[in-house]
């Protein structure tokens, strides 16, 4: 195997895993972002899986072509230094609150599946976090590296076999008890504008793999279509089964269920991996921004951030999904413009080179 490939392989782990979340796979963010409007959404699910390969592109072969190693260093030439702050804090907020949704889906599924308190599935969540912090970026990506093939080879067969040897053909819309935004086009807009938020920090802690602009670019691209393979096989799963998914928080562990105690199993093993996943990118780009900010040991700060999030956590893993991420979905829509319309720049310069 290449080098070239490895770390193509690896960027596009971070990447998917970065997204492939506890509201991911669970099917929450699926579900409160796309299936809510039937059958047309497909269309939505098309334009977020299309922006999601464009944005991991463009940010890519701007990092790798000007050498940008923090998340400064690519926003400010954008916005200017004092927009910047603001970005920045509004970033680090957004990180904090995904790491927090993770923590409080871990709690979340080992008390509707188990009937385990959920304090202490979120200690486990906080503490298997806070080792991988301790190895820095070599830590998020080689947990990424194992895990994100893992989650993507689970969900392809799970969501295959449901949608094979599904036992119904009713496919029911009415009732939708939340709407995240107004139509499925600017839902997918939202949708892919939060998550862009932490994209960015994320990727540019993956400089030292950028061996070339080739890696860079693949790299983005196979990241945002494995997304889109991924949503577009939940999304098939969820939309036939909506009316029966209407008040769980976790809506796939209800699907899979029904068909079998491995199946079940197989899905919550990988359901647990989606939130450990984010959650370690989530944090780990909480915790660059921290100490970049304060000054502190890293070390200290890790220790601190971890405990104080659990509290944090107690809020609900469900209404953090249909809140939270619609808000700062709204706010970060500013960021997904300027990044698409600067990388389109910087493969004009690319081009004329």
């Amino acid at each position: 195997m290449s080098e070239d490939f490895k770390n193509i392989f690896k960027i596009a782990s971070v990447y998917t895993g970065t997204i492939l979340g506890a509201g991911f796979a669970s099917g929450q963010e699926i579900t409160q972002f796309f299936v809510v409007y039937g059958p047309q959404s497909i269309y939505g699910l098309a334009v977020s899986s299309i922006l999601f390969a464009l944005i991991g592109m463009v940010v890519l072969n701007k990092i790798y072509k000007r050498k940008i190693r923090s998340y400064d260093q690519y926003v400010t030439p954008l916005v200017g230094k004092r927009a910047e702050r603001f970005i920045e804090m509004l970033v680090c907020l957004f990180m904090l609150s995904s790491f927090c949704v993770m923590v409080a889906g871990s709690g979340a599924i080992l008390y509707e599946k188990f009937g385990v308190a959920k304090e202490f599935g979120i200690a486990v969540m906080v503490i298997s976090c806070l080792i991988v912090f301790l190895f820095d970026a070599k830590g998020v990506v080689a947990i990424n590296g194992i895990l994100t093939p893992i989650m993507l080879t689970g969900i392809v067969f799970l969501g295959g076999y449901i949608l094979i040897f599904k036992d119904t053909d009713v496919i029911s819309l009415a009732n939708a008890a939340h709407k995240a935004a107004y139509n499925w086009c600017t839902s997918s807009l939202v949708y892919v504008s939060y998550n862009t938020l932490t994209i960015i920090v994320i990727m540019t802690a993956l400089y030292p793999l950028l061996t070339n602009r080739k890696v860079a670019v693949l790299g983005g691209m196979t990241g945002g279509m494995a997304l889109g393979c991924i949503a577009f096989i939940l999304w098939g799963v969820l939309l036939m089964f909506y009316s029966d998914i209407l008040p769980y928080e976790i809506p796939f562990l209800h699907i899979v269920m029904k068909k079998g105690k491995v199946v079940e199993l197989i899905y919550i093993f990988i359901l647990y991996c989606a939130m450990f996943t984010t959650a370690v990118s989530s944090g780990f780009g909480f915790l660059n921004r921290a100490v970049h900010w304060i000054k502190i040991n890293k070390t200290l700060c890790i220790f601190l951030f971890c405990g104080l999030s659990v509290p944090l956590a107690q809020i609900g893993f469900s209404n953090m999904v249909k809140n939270i991420y619609s808000v700062f979905g709204y706010l970060g829509m500013f960021m997904v413009v300027l990044i698409l319309f600067d990388g389109i720049r910087e493969f004009a310069s690319n081009r004329k080179g």
